[in-house]
């Protein structure tokens, strides 16, 4: 990671901080970068990723304003295969969930083709949003209630007891103002439920621009310290930190390894008849599962 240090006009979005380190450049330019989970050639084309020297959050410094619109477009049939599995995580992240809150409304932002509802819903009176028109038709298919719109234009006629963002909070513009959103579509003493990556991990620092969650499309890289504060600056405190139980099965941990070209014999080992449709958990470093709520 480089050390380079300097100032900018665009202040960091979760402190405001001008003082930063450069961590990758800009290999993007003025293109839009790749949606959807395909590991294509241009998925790891990200724009320039900055980290704020004050409270660690790293976020594209050069990324559009309005990035958000191209997911209304998004068709993503590859994502569909890991249905199954993403059942089984969702049972697993609602067991921590339901430790602190168990009932109430639910919404999951982000909710793409609704699986995580269809399990929270044996639970929850549940809801979602989601920006793609693809995938919002496939869950409201499923019998599920789905809002197509950003959290701040969400009329909610009732607050929510829980909101998940599994895999969404590094796809916000602005996560200050999204946070600021979403808090007032909580009850309180509601929970705010989410999982992303953390920059400041073992696994960033090794891997580096090679790191899982270094793509295009996530524009914000939180640390659990620029998480933390936040959502403590938006009135949550938080009540779990661990790592997300993430189900995969081997032909869909051989499809994220794409991006990895030196590990060919390993996705072909895990593509054979015999073991690819076994499911494992993993739940790795470097990857934040966190509950926090409204104070």
């Amino acid at each position: 990671m480089s050390d380079v240090s300097g100032y900018r006009e665009k202040l960091c979005p979760v402190c405001g901080s001008r003082r930063y380190k450069v961590l990758y450049p800009d290999t993007l330019g003025k293109e839009i970068p790749e949606f959807g989970y395909d590991f294509g050639p241009k998925h790891n084309k990200t724009y320039r990723i900055v980290q704020c020297l004050d409270c660690t959050h790293g976020y594209a410094s050069s990324a559009p304003a309005k990035l958000w619109e191209n997911y209304e477009d998004v068709v993503d049939p590859s994502y569909l295969a890991n249905a199954k599995e993403r059942l089984i995580t969702a049972a697993k992240a609602l067991k921590r969930i339901r430790k602190y809150q168990n009932g109430g409304r639910l919404l999951d932002v982000g909710c793409s083709t609704g699986d995580f509802l269809q399990a929270a819903r044996e639970f929850y009176d549940v809801e979602g949003l989601e920006l793609s028109g693809w995938a919002s038709k496939i869950a409201r298919d499923k019998g599920l209630k789905i809002h197509s719109c950003l959290p701040d234009n969400l009329k909610a006629d009732r607050q929510y007891d829980v909101v998940t963002l599994w895999g969404v909070i590094e796809h916000f513009g602005d996560p200050k103002y999204e946070v600021e959103s979403i808090c007032k579509l909580i009850k309180q003493g509601g929970l705010v439920c989410l999982w992303t990556g953390d920059v400041d991990s073992f696994p960033s620092r090794l891997l580096g621009k090679k790191w899982w969650w270094i793509q295009g499309q996530h524009i914000q890289f939180f640390t659990r310290k620029s998480l933390a504060k936040l959502m403590s600056d938006n009135g949550f405190g938080g009540v779990y930190f661990g790592m997300y139980p993430y189900v995969m099965s081997m032909q869909a941990i051989a499809k994220s390894l794409e991006r990895y070209k030196a590990l060919g014999i390993v996705r072909n080992i895990l593509r054979h008849p015999s073991i690819k449709d076994i499911s494992v958990e993993i739940s790795l470093p470097g990857e934040m599962f966190a509950i926090f709520r409204k104070i």
